[in-house]
């Protein structure tokens, strides 16, 4: 996962994060990620997307941590595309939307809407598989830091009438 993460950076981040930081990123899973893989939250679901023996995507559907404490999460508060990664060699080959469409039907029964994601602003990989989806830019906007660089993100929102089926 964590191989398929840091492939995905590098080709969609390529000139919007600095090539050192792209550079540096991991291969391998720290100690403290292997552990939050098997004490994840309850209201917290982790896809795995596999050709053959291989991980080709994986997904991380929650609630909105910026909208509620895990002590309050629930039905009400928005759901939250976390993570999204496919390996760009398996891009544009339904992985990606078969991802999305489970963690969409999961995030509704588990009555957390409006479903919302964060993608850094100019990675046009990302705004093109969300739009495709049916996601649209909600006008918030907010920065992560990335290695100490301070970044720009926009949040998009799926619309409540979207069907994981659409």
């Amino acid at each position: 996962m964590v191989q398929i993460r840091t492939a995905a950076w590098r080709a969609a981040y390529a000139g919007l994060v600095d090539a050192e930081v792209l550079a540096g990123l991991p291969e391998e899973a720290s100690e403290r990620y292997v552990r939050h893989l098997a004490e994840h939250p309850d209201l917290e679901l982790t896809l795995v997307a596999e050709k053959g023996p291989y991980v080709i995507g994986f997904a991380v559907f929650t609630w909105d941590r910026t909208e509620s404490s895990e002590e309050d999460a629930g039905p009400g508060v928005p759901g939250d595309v976390r993570m999204l990664y496919v390996h760009p060699d398996h891009w544009s080959r339904g992985t990606g939307r078969a991802l999305m469409r489970e963690g969409e039907r999961w995030l509704t029964e588990q009555g957390l809407l409006p479903i919302r994601v964060w993608e850094l602003e100019g990675n046009e990989v990302s705004r093109r598989f969300y739009t495709r989806y049916g996601f649209v830019p909600d006008g918030e906007r907010r920065t992560e830091e990335i290695s100490g660089a301070e970044l720009p993100c926009a949040r998009l929102t799926l619309p409540k009438d979207h069907s994981p089926d659409d």
